[in-house]
């Protein structure tokens, strides 16, 4: 059973298409990213995910169960709401306790303790959330989405605008979620974060979904040619390297050359030993996550 399956997913307002015959799977267990542009659907879709609003055409399914009976699971199923929903009058504990009474959980003050502690929050019971940092927020918003203990959850961009310190922190809680078996749907503008965190992305672009898989199978969609970095005594002069191989940049030591695939590099060595040049790494330099965003 998918942790979600979604199939031709179409919305519109008025005449203006938002989702386009979008189609995607989450597997269960995995950390998923979800990428786009401002404006791409992102918003739309995850709000059509957690019952805000309808879709046009298609279908939705989460944890094996239809859209429409999102009442029977909502339990199962947690959502970050972002920082400027939270009530800053309520206390931590309040807050939490209020949260979980509209998904019909019954949660105890131990409970809400072992929350916060979860969150990096310990001892914040009885403090007004209106007096947190932003940080603080951010966990607190996840702690309220974890009320339960939730199989599913979307998380909107949980560490954005965040310290590297806070931001870390929170990396190692959704790892350590995922770990606990919690299937997490996260969207984030921190690229580096998605790729090192997440099983696999996918890109939404214009209302549709232009690539999916995990990085390394994007990595490779992408790769037309092949980019290395070399480390050799004496340093690589044109006159070392065969016509396949184009000279990009180079340091003392070090030069970065382009290739048309990996299989010139193993030729690429032989040919530098015959000319008595010690060759002391190789490095492939793959495109990151980055570069492919901007590409598509």
């Amino acid at each position: 059973m998918k942790a979600i399956e979604v199939k031709g997913l179409k919305k519109s307002f008025g005449a203006k298409e938002v989702l386009r015959e979008v189609n995607l799977t989450v597997e269960r267990g995995e950390i998923f990213g979800f990428l786009g542009r401002n404006g791409a659907g992102k918003s739309t879709f995850i709000q059509i995910m957690t019952g805000i609003t309808q879709a046009t055409g298609g279908t939705v399914a989460l944890l094996g169960e239809p859209a429409d009976r999102l009442d029977a699971i909502k339990q199962r199923i947690g959502v970050m709401p972002d920082t400027s929903n939270l009530y800053h009058d309520m206390t931590a504990r309040a807050f939490l306790n209020y949260m979980a009474g509209l998904s019909g959980v019954r949660i105890t003050k131990q409970e809400i303790g072992r929350l916060l502690e979860q969150v990096g929050l310990s001892g914040t019971e009885r403090q007004k959330i209106g007096s947190f940092s932003f940080g603080m927020k951010k966990k607190i918003s996840i702690a309220q989405a974890l009320t339960g203990n939730p199989e599913l959850l979307f998380l909107d961009e949980p560490t954005s605008g965040l310290d590297p310190e806070s931001a870390i922190e929170i990396q190692r809680l959704l790892l350590a979620l995922k770990a606990d078996g919690k299937t997490i749907f996260l969207t984030s503008h921190n690229l580096n974060e998605i790729e090192k965190m997440c099983d696999r992305v996918a890109i939404m672009a214009e209302g549709r979904i232009v690539r999916f898989g995990t990085v390394a199978s994007l990595q490779e969609a992408m790769r037309q040619e092949i980019q290395i970095r070399i480390r050799t005594v004496p340093r690589l002069e044109p006159s070392h390297l065969p016509a396949y191989a184009r000279l990009l940049s180079q340091t003392d030591d070090c030069t970065r050359l382009d290739l048309s695939t990996e299989e010139d590099i193993p030729e690429l060595l032989v040919m530098l030993a015959k000319q008595d040049v010690k060759v002391y790494e190789v490095q492939i330099e793959r495109q990151s996550l980055e570069e492919i965003f901007l590409a598509v």
